[in-house]
């Protein structure tokens, strides 16, 4: 018997991609109970309908080619509101109505953020003790950056050979917004919406992690975990 799809599993499905609200066809598949294989089919049929009526597909639907670890590529869609609304146009029945319905509730209250957002982002420029902190606050994050490039990217080109950062620059950022209790939509900067109260706080916290890794003697997975697990005791 399959799990039951609540709300919050669409919730999490939708999210931003280039400041607007989207959702990935193969994890749309899996809400609606179809194969990805029938949703492909079916943005592709929808795709060439609207060629050859030479309507644009800018703003519907954004195609991904992914690496599969085995090796090759495979295909998946990106929908923005317009494009899932004309897909789900298409699908039918009574799980498929009320799982329309709760996406049209998550791509709004989506919308909403990224409009409140961006106001706030407009009135904190406006703020001159605001714009104060937050040019100080430059100063700590790039304390951050310097801990995770000297602790963790150097010893991975030197001594591993590879020439990327492991995401650890993602990981750390995402722990410190974490342990805050910082949950923003994926695109928004957090330091142009946080308040001057938070600011500080993000400050503190990315200043107390880069001493942290600084002094961490042991390997840098290491590191990470043994931080991870003192900050979410």
């Amino acid at each position: 018997m399959s799990r039951i799809i609540t709300q919050n599993d669409i919730n999490k499905t939708v999210t931003i991609r280039n400041g607007k609200e989207v959702v990935r066809s193969d994890k749309l598949a899996k809400m609606f109970e179809r194969t990805h294989k029938q949703v492909l089919a079916l943005i592709r049929n929808k795709m060439e309908f609207m060629e050859e009526n030479n309507i644009s597909l800018r703003g519907y639907f954004i195609e991904e080619k992914v690496s599969k670890p085995q090796g090759g590529t495979f295909t998946r869609f990106y929908l923005t509101r317009k494009g899932f609304d004309y897909i789900a146009l298409s699908l039918r029945g009574k799980v498929a109505e009320i799982h329309k319905l709760w996406y049209i509730d998550r791509f709004h209250e989506q919308h909403n953020l990224i409009v409140e957002h961006k106001l706030t982002a407009k009135l904190n420029k406006t703020d001159d003790m605001w714009l104060e902190f937050r040019n100080e606050g430059k100063v700590f994050r790039d304390k951050l950056t310097k801990a995770i490039f000297d602790k963790v990217v150097t010893y991975r080109n030197d001594v591993e050979k590879k020439m990327n950062d492991g995401k650890y620059y993602y990981h750390y950022t995402t722990l410190i917004y974490s342990v805050l209790g910082i949950d923003l939509p994926k695109g928004t900067n957090p330091r142009d919406v946080l308040d001057k109260r938070m600011l500080v706080r993000l400050e503190d916290m990315e200043d107390k992690v880069a001493g942290m890794i600084m002094e961490c003697d042991k390997y840098y997975k290491e590191c990470y975990k043994e931080i991870k697990e003192v900050l979410l005791k």
